[in-house]
C-alpha cells in the first residue's frame, strides 16, 4: 500500500501556477504541446521548458518559499529546504521522470522528506507514481512521501493534457551531513549554502 500525506494550500494566495504560466509565457500549462521523442534520465530536464523556469528561478523563489512556510508551519525551524525546487513537464506522449528510482540512489540522504506540487490536474497516465500506484492529485494539493526509499516514476502520458508539476525535500537538520555529491537534476553538490538552505 502507497504510504503518502495529502495537503492543501490556497492557490490565491500562493498562485504558483499562474506565475509559471507568466514564466513560460503560456496562456495554459495543460497545453504544452505533445513530446516528439520520448524523454530520458539523460534528457528529462533539458526542455526549453525546463530552460525558462531555471533560468527565472529568482522570480519563482519567494512564492515557493511562501508555500513551504505555509506547509512546514512551526517546524520550518528544524529542517533545511532544498533551495531550488525540481521542476518536471510530463508532456503528453513521454515521461516526466527517465528511470524509475529511489532519490538514495542518486546521493540524497534517507532521511529527506519528498513534497510534490503539481500545477496542473494529475491523473491517469499523466501522474506521479509512488510504489507502483499512480497518485491523483489537483492544483493546491501536496502530496509528501518518502522519496529517498520508496521507489516512484512515471509512465508515458497517454492523457489529453501535458502535467507540469514541482517538487522539493527537506531534511531534518540533526540528519544533515556534508556530501559534495551532486544533485542529478541541477547539478549542485547537498551541501548548505548549494543544494540545502534555510527556510
Amino acid at each position: 500500500m502507497t504510504t503518502y500525506t495529502r495537503l492543501r494550500y490556497d492557490v490565491a494566495k500562493v498562485p504558483l501556477a499562474d506565475l509559471v504560466r507568466e514564466v513560460m509565457d503560456v496562456d495554459d500549462l495543460e497545453g504544452l504541446a505533445a513530446s516528439e521523442w520520448l524523454a530520458t534520465r539523460e534528457t528529462d530536464q533539458s526542455t526549453p521548458y525546463h530552460k525558462r523556469f531555471y533560468d527565472n528561478v529568482d522570480v519563482i523563489s519567494p512564492t515557493y518559499r511562501t508555500l513551504v512556510r505555509h506547509l512546514l508551519g512551526d517546524t520550518a525551524d528544524d529542517v533545511y529546504l532544498q533551495r531550488i525546487p525540481t521542476f518536471r513537464v510530463h508532456l503528453r506522449n513521454s515521461v516526466a521522470v527517465g528511470s524509475w528510482h529511489r532519490d538514495r540512489d542518486f546521493g540524497h540522504d534517507s532521511a529527506e522528506v519528498n513534497y510534490w506540487v503539481p500545477l496542473t490536474r494529475a491523473f491517469g497516465n499523466n501522474t506521479l507514481w509512488i510504489d507502483k500506484e499512480p497518485v491523483h492529485a489537483e492544483y493546491g494539493e501536496v502530496i509528501v512521501f518518502d522519496g529517498a526509499n520508496s521507489w516512484h516514476g512515471n509512465v508515458v502520458n497517454d492523457t489529453e493534457i501535458s502535467r507540469v508539476s514541482i517538487d522539493f525535500r527537506t531534511l531534518p537538520r540533526a540528519a544533515y551531513r556534508p556530501n559534495d555529491r551532486k544533485s542529478v537534476s541541477y547539478g549542485l553538490p547537498f551541501l548548505l549554502g548549494e543544494y540545502w538552505d534555510t527556510v
